[in-house]
């Protein structure tokens, strides 16, 4: 479990805005490590064998986890589509609750199950909803944005299955 959630964030980090070096991202879980099981914290020697077994573990471990992903890594954000929809509808006033939507999109599967343009649709009328702002239906806005009523539909779904989980708990998995 280490392993891979140390491989997810160093992958991760490539992927967005702040790509880390793997030495950072071993340092960083070897310290989390040690505050975990209650022992001294050491520096990890970057020149030890503990730190070429780490980081070898490491690269393995991003290579299984691109595989198992198909080497697609690319995922487009809604967010940017979210500013444009909204001033298409003249509906302004949804901003902030649709980026905040789109933030929590983030904790699903949506973003890897629907097209980024689908998932910007969803969080708008989920929005609107909300807020009971009508938007357009004839013809159906959607259509404008190249969306589909059933993926709006299972992403407001999937956003209301979110809401209604308890709220997370830790679960130590070192035990």
């Amino acid at each position: 479990v280490k392993r891979v959630a140390a491989s997810c964030v160093w992958l991760a980090s490539k992927l967005e805005e702040s790509p880390r070096k793997a030495r950072q991202v071993l340092i960083v879980f070897h310290r989390m490590e040690c505050r975990r099981e209650n022992l001294p914290i050491e520096h990890l020697d970057t020149f030890s064998k503990k730190y070429v077994d780490l980081k070898g573990d490491l690269i393995r471990t991003e290579r299984h986890l691109l595989k198992e992903m198909g080497f697609i890594c690319h995922v487009e954000h809604p967010h940017k589509f979210i500013s444009n929809y909204l001033a298409t509808l003249e509906t302004p006033e949804l901003r902030q609750e649709a980026w905040n939507l789109a933030n929590d999109s983030l904790r699903t599967t949506l973003c890897v199950r629907f097209r980024s343009e689908v998932v910007a649709c969803g969080v708008v009328y989920a929005a609107a909803r909300r807020f009971q702002v009508p938007l357009p239906e004839n013809p159906p806005w959607w259509k404008a944005f190249d969306a589909d009523k059933s993926g709006i539909d299972e992403v407001c779904r999937v956003l209301a299955h979110l809401y209604s989980l308890p709220k997370a708990q830790y679960v130590p998995v070192c035990k």
